[in-house]
């Protein structure tokens, strides 16, 4: 089968929710062609050379600087999570000058009453082409994020970030990639978790000419499940309100 680029896992489609960290260690150069397997992220670095561990997270004295400080990257507004706490997106400059900026991934800061308390780094998606989705806490759920970038030449990724007993952290399979660039989230269900919401791609004869469409995974505070998908013949098709059901497309071969 022929495709515009990149390499895919090939897995049957339903109810499927692989790794996005085979993809990076499959080799795959973000920066020219990303590939689009649906995975929730491994517990490897960011590109297949790195030790760091996925979505890791360090707690740090209040001058430490940020992670992303050689791609020039930058804070934007807190988000308020509840207890005095709150979030922040750092974003690199783009394009940056670096040798390899696909390393540039995003970055979140944690404060408490307005002072550093931890460092959080996204496993993949660019550093500059990224979007950041909060939601307090309450009753129900403890505070979380949608962390969402566009990864590679056309794919995207959604990592879910909770906040817990003082820490972000990152569930290993809380992660997931599309075909389509930058996800979206949204809670769809009313359980009061983000959900994620992307576009997905048949590849049928290849990714220029395929199908797209959209696909919804529910998050239950620990992973990301996809339900369903329906058909997005056109990008001004409107996105879904509630988590979808339909037939999912089908990627056949190796």
């Amino acid at each position: 089968m022929s495709r515009s680029c990149g390499i895919r896992s090939r897995r049957p489609r339903l109810g499927r929710n692989v790794l996005l960290g085979s993809v990076l260690a499959g080799g795959l150069v973000l920066a020219g062609c990303a590939g689009s397997a649906r995975h929730p992220a491994a517990p490897a670095g960011r590109t297949p050379a790195a030790s760091r561990p996925a979505g890791s997270a360090s707690s740090q004295p209040a001058d430490s600087p940020a992670p992303c400080r050689q791609w020039s990257c930058t804070p934007g507004p807190a988000l308020q999570l509840g207890d005095g706490y709150s979030t922040r997106l750092w974003s690199s400059a783009a394009p940056t000058a670096a040798s390899t900026p696909d390393r540039s991934t995003p970055v979140l800061e944690l404060l408490r009453g307005g002072r550093h308390v931890q460092w959080w780094q996204g496993r993949s998606g660019f550093g500059w082409r990224a979007a950041l989705d909060c939601r307090p806490a309450s009753a129900a759920v403890p505070a979380h994020c949608a962390v969402l970038a566009e990864v590679g030449s056309h794919a995207g990724v959604a990592q879910l970030v909770l906040l817990r007993s003082g820490t972000l952290t990152g569930p290993s399979e809380a992660s997931v990639s599309f075909d389509g660039g930058r996800p979206l989230a949204a809670d769809l269900d009313g359980d009061g978790w983000l959900d994620v919401l992307g576009t997905e791609n048949d590849y049928r004869p290849n990714y220029a000419t395929g199908h797209n469409f959209w696909a919804t995974y529910r998050f239950d505070g620990t992973s990301l499940r996809r339900t369903g998908c329906a058909p997005r013949p056109t990008s001004a098709t409107p996105q879904p309100a509630v988590l979808l059901t339909g037939a999912c497309p089908v990627v056949s071969g190796a």
